[in-house]
């Protein structure tokens, strides 16, 4: 694979280090073989555990099986472990989102994870999780602050600590400049509007978003499991990363857009369906309109056309499912959240120049032009899977496109104005 290319010209026999186990987050003991596990607790000295459902909507049993007791299983096989250094809880910037400051802590709830693993077949517990839940946005939100409490729990047993990521996007160096393979969260958003798919957001443009490059995150927490050990004596408390780019690198959704769009004229896609524009708004009247005329009428355009060739039409079922995330992220796009990062600042003091270099992960060392100049070709090249020279043609083959759905979108909106112009004579 393309993004194990450097690390094979460094190591050629980099495989030969690396022992895969399968499991399940859904079952009991991650459905280890008894000789896996005891592999595990024989040989592991750090655990980051990162493996979570991320579908923000997820229905909340199959969300706590999995991100809170999927979590239990990793700090149990931890406590078991004989040499284990440290353990890393990658949650998320979110977490607690009902608070628009979020400080670099481990928030109390007002119920027991424990008590709700051990009793999800409780329909009235259940019932009572899902009505507390409501404080949060979502499910996954939820199930995140559920696993921090949990983990909290461990710090006396082994050196354990908690990075805290906002909105991971695409890579801005390794494994490979613009790298991406991912379409949860922000990414999809992003590759949706790049296609052209999603030409509207409901979402105030002066609100300021907070992303962080792959590559970043991963740095962040290799670095934090290296500080968490070697620090455990000195410092006794669980210790929380918040991993954001807002508080010392601030971007607002325009800004954004801006420069998004300058790198998309450079880079435009063959295969968009549409040239990437964005009409924004924080009104829910307003969104609805934009998503009716800039999305439902050509959809239904584009799957009656799709019928009438014998193919099956998905472009209206598919704004219906981006509507439901929509809905799920509502809070975040539509809110300024302001992030404490002091713990962050004090892991890069404790870094060494060297350290620096190889596990780049200070947020405030790079532009966000710079990104998106980066972002942007590495999503037309390694998920589109598009040759980056092809601009003349992308660029005449979205000219046509273009004129297409205008046309269409203008004979539309004509005819329902004459219709309306009749019905009030």
């Amino acid at each position: 694979m393309e993004i194990f290319e450097r690390l094979a010209k460094k190591n050629p026999n980099y495989q030969d280090r690396i022992r895969v186990i399968e499991g399940d987050l859904e079952k009991p003991n991650f459905d280890l073989c008894p000789e896996s596990m005891d592999y595990l607790k024989e040989h592991t000295h750090v655990i980051l555990h990162i493996a979570a459902t991320v579908k923000f909507d997820e229905e909340m049993i199959k969300a706590i099986t999995i991100n809170l007791g999927g979590t239990r299983t990793a700090l149990e096989i931890a406590r078991q472990s004989k040499n284990l250094q440290s353990f890393v809880y990658v949650s998320t910037a979110y977490s607690n989102s009902y608070d628009e400051h979020i400080q670099e802590r481990v928030y109390p709830i007002d119920c027991n994870p424990e008590k709700i693993l051990a009793n999800l077949d409780d329909e009235k517990l259940i019932q009572d999780v899902i009505k507390y839940s409501l404080k949060w946005p979502n499910t996954y939100t939820f199930t995140k602050a559920l696993a921090e409490a949990m983990t909290l729990e461990y710090r006396q047993y082994f050196p354990v600590a908690i990075v805290r990521p906002s909105c991971v996007m695409a890579s801005l160096n390794e494994p490979i400049p613009g790298w991406c393979d991912s379409i949860y969260g922000t990414n999809g958003t992003f590759i949706g509007w790049y296609y052209g798919l999603i030409r509207t957001s409901h979402i105030d443009p002066e609100v300021t978003i907070d992303t962080v490059p792959v590559d970043y995150v991963s740095n962040t927490i290799i670095a934090v499991g290296w500080k968490t050990y070697v620090e455990r004596a000195q410092e006794p408390e669980l210790l929380v990363y918040n991993c954001v780019s807002s508080t010392d690198n601030p971007l607002t959704f325009d800004e954004r857009r801006r420069e998004c769009e300058k790198a998309c004229k450079k880079h435009p896609l063959l295969t968009g369906i549409y040239r990437p524009i964005t009409f924004a708004s924080s009104n829910e009247f307003m969104f609805r309109m934009y998503s009716l005329v800039l999305h439902y009428l050509p959809a239904y355009i584009m799957d009656l056309a799709m019928k009438l060739r014998g193919e099956k039409p998905r472009l209206v079922d598919t704004y219906i499912k981006i509507d439901k995330v929509v809905a799920t992220v509502k809070k975040f796009s539509n809110t300024t959240y302001f992030f404490d990062n002091q713990n962050m600042k004090d892991l890069y003091l404790a870094m060494s120049p060297v350290d620096h270099q190889q596990y780049p992960c200070d947020n405030r060392n790079y532009s966000w032009r710079l990104y998106f100049e980066v972002a942007v070709p590495g999503l037309k090249k390694y998920f589109f899977k598009e040759d980056l020279n092809n601009v003349r043609r992308a660029r005449q083959s979205m000219r046509k496109k273009e004129l297409i759905v205008n046309t269409i979108l203008f004979l539309i909106v004509g005819l329902m104005l004459l219709q309306l112009y009749y019905l009030l004579r």
